[in-house]
Formats: structure tokens, sequence, C-alpha cells
């Protein structure tokens, strides 16, 4: 089995939510994905509308040749079927900058697009990496490590406070 590491997403909320060019009335739902068979939802927001809120923690698998994930945005309508109200992809680059620690928490916001490519609505999320253990049970290997040896962490500025320790992702 590939080596992976857990994804931590919480998926704050959304705004500007449409459908047909019209404010969606409820039933709002997000589902992110890593790949086809990774992927984990959140409960239904029968409130909010156009506006909806969840503030709700997903866990998933991120296997190390995956290069972006998605977050979709649908709708339940009234017969029970799906709407789909819009899709961000994310690049991993995004999470694993070169100047952050592997476990930094990331606040993101993304602009959603139909399957049209228009604009509709945005999705925000806080996102950072997890481990060595994912909620279920598996067990992941640190992947990310400092780039640099340990005496060339330490940066002389003057003042002597150091600034920042960049970190490579050992999975490309």
């Amino acid at each position: 089995m590939e080596n992976s590491c857990c994804l931590e997403i919480t998926v704050i909320s959304a705004e500007k939510l449409t459908i047909a060019g019209r404010w969606i009335k409820k039933n709002a739902f997000v589902t992110v994905r890593t790949d086809s068979h990774n992927y984990r939802s959140t409960s239904v927001d029968r409130h909010g509308g156009s506006f909806p809120s969840w503030n709700e923690k997903l866990q998933l698998a991120l296997p190390v040749s995956v290069k972006s994930f998605s977050v979709d945005v649908n709708c339940k309508t009234a017969s029970g079927g799906l709407t789909m109200v819009g899709t961000a992809n994310i690049p991993v680059s995004d999470i694993l900058g070169d100047y952050v620690p592997a476990y930094y928490l990331h606040f993101l916001s993304y602009r959603l697009r139909g399957r049209d490519g228009e604009r509709n609505g945005i999705v925000n999320l806080a996102v950072r990496l997890v481990g060595p253990e994912c909620r279920d049970g598996l067990t992941v290997k640190p992947m990310w490590t400092p780039s640099l040896p340990v005496s060339a962490r330490k940066m002389n500025c003057g003042s002597g406070v150091g600034v920042g320790i960049p970190v490579a992702y050992a999975g490309y």
C-alpha cells in the first residue's frame, strides 16, 4: 500500500451559493475527495440558505501521489435528488508551502465553479496535516521533514531571532 498522510479539513462555511441564478434556500452539504474511493461529507445545513455554515471536521487519507483534492458543494432537492452547486480543486501545494511547518493550520477560501465554469460562491476551510495515525487507524510515517540541516535552521538576523524553518515534501 502506498504511504499517505492524513488531511484534516474543517469545512467552516460557504457564501453566495446559487443554482441557475437563484439563491439556494436550504439543504447544502460539502463532500471532500482525495480520490474516487476516499471521500467524506458534512451534514446538511437546513437553515443557512445561500450562506450555509457547518464547522465540521473531516479527516481523510492523503496518498503521496495525490497532487490536489476537490471540495464539492451540493444541494438536496425537494424530490430527494442532488444538484451540484459548485466545486473547487485545491492543490496540495497550497498546504505544503516552502516555509511553514507540515502541521500548520491553514485558513483558506476558494471560489466555487459550477458545471458551466461560472463562478458560484465561495467555500471557507481550515486545513492541516495530522498524524502519525489517522482516525481510521491508518498508520503513516511522517512524510514532511525540514529540508535544511539543524545548523542551517538558525539564522542570525542581528537580533538573534530565528526566521522560519523551510520544509520540503518528500513524496514528489
